[in-house]
């Protein structure tokens, strides 16, 4: 039967539904991602699929705190230049994306939503950088209180200072000891073991088991992030990682962890005892 990306969203609501949470003073978490390869051993939506799998259990931890929440419909039409090589990754320009956006959440905001927080799945440097904008811009032209969710590590690699009005600050767990072997940032260990978990008609997980770990350095690390244009030279197969180590109790930690997190974070903002880190002198 598939999975479907609306179960448990405000696609599936009626609108007295949803004009009823309005009332009761709903926020609304709206995923982010792509539509990109992700190795030869899982489909085109991993990262829309995560995107949406960590807004649902953030969800379920908010409205156990008694936070009612509401999910947009997930966004995957977002910018791929470092796969954009492979047959599959879809991107769109970054006007385009930023237009999508800006909609969106103009729509949110009419209704009378008062909160917005993005929960994305992408690190693209230039998928970012658009969520960035068209969150800021969107406050000054309708008016929107949107707020990106970013983890530290990434919001130094988009030069974040942590003082943004428009970003709420997601603290990464502790560095794991020993430091793991492999750099694990595409299509590895970590997103075939949720994949393999939460949608295992998506995943082979028997090819996964057969893939030779990459070993890349931090510098390929930047060239993949910022888009270098060649990525196919870089990694022929698409995955930056060790997809055979895959561990789907892991993964299953890891996932309800960064909810917690995400539903701690929101919770003290909303409560307005969040703290934003200065990331300037870190």
């Amino acid at each position: 039967m598939g999975y479907s990306l609306f179960d448990e969203t405000m696609v599936d609501m009626t609108w007295p539904d949803i004009e009823k949470a309005i009332k009761e003073e709903a926020i609304v978490l709206l995923p982010t991602g792509v539509i990109e390869e992700h190795g030869p051993h899982m489909g085109l939506a991993v990262d829309i699929y995560l995107a949406y799998l960590l807004s649902k259990f953030t969800k379920h931890e908010l409205e156990a705190k008694g936070i009612k929440t509401l999910i947009a419909p997930p966004y995957y039409w977002g910018i791929n230049n470092a796969t954009g090589s492979f047959p599959g990754s879809f991107t769109v320009r970054k006007e385009t994306m930023k237009a999508m956006l800006h909609d969106i959440l103009a729509s949110l905001h009419r209704w009378g939503f008062s909160h917005i927080f993005n929960v994305n799945w992408h690190n693209d440097q230039e998928h970012d950088t658009t969520i960035l904008e068209s969150f800021k811009e969107a406050r000054v032209d309708i008016g929107v209180r949107g707020y990106c969710l970013v983890q530290d590590w990434n919001a130094k690699r988009l030069g974040l200072t942590g003082k943004e009005v428009y970003v709420l600050i997601e603290k990464s767990p502790p560095a794991s000891e020993p430091p793991p072997k492999y750099l694990d940032i595409h299509a590895g260990e970590k997103e075939t073991g949720l994949m393999a978990n939460y949608f295992p008609d998506q995943v082979n997980g028997e090819m996964a088991r057969t893939l030779k770990s990459t070993d890349f350095t931090s510098k390929h690390l930047m060239r993949f992030r910022l888009g270098w244009s060649d990525t196919k030279k870089l990694t022929p197969l698409g995955y930056f990682g060790n997809p055979a180590g895959f561990d789907k109790q892991g993964s299953k930690i890891f996932i309800e962890a960064r909810a917690r997190g995400l539903a701690n974070l929101i919770d003290s903002f909303l409560k307005g005892t969040y703290t934003p880190p200065d990331l300037t002198k870190a």
